[in-house]
């Protein structure tokens, strides 16, 4: 069987074997070629509430999620690798460490809130 799919946009005509039908009854196989995967789109630009504060003093975020844990407040000095945020992604937890050493000036995001990847997670002063 012969069907068209489209993929981000892009239409590609492919071959189908049927290998079970309606009363399960299995059809036989094929030899089928191997899949080739296109080329990956570029990714769209992140939207402006995701870019860096002026002087590049952020924490973004890794990967997309949702915020578990926020570990530290405004004020608060922290070291390079430290954790500070936990997000799920997938039900798996992520520990977000400090990109730099230095004080919590703003602290952007709160347990229970979604996040994107890159987005701004916290400013240090």
């Amino acid at each position: 069987m012969k069907l068209r799919v489209t993929v981000n946009g892009v239409a590609y005509e492919v071959d189908v074997d049927i290998l079970e039908d309606r009363e399960g009854a299995f059809a036989p196989a094929r030899p089928v070629a191997p899949l080739i995967t296109p080329p990956r789109p570029p990714a769209p630009a992140s939207p402006a509430s995701t870019a860096p504060a002026a002087g590049g003093k952020t924490l973004a975020s890794p990967i997309p999620g949702t915020v578990v844990e926020v570990m530290v407040q405004p004020g608060g000095h922290v070291t390079f690798g430290q954790p500070l945020i936990v997000i799920d992604a997938m039900k798996m937890n992520t520990q977000v460490p400090a990109n730099m050493d230095g004080v919590i000036k703003e602290v952007l995001v709160k347990a229970g809130e979604p996040v994107k990847m890159g987005q701004a997670l916290l400013t240090f002063e």
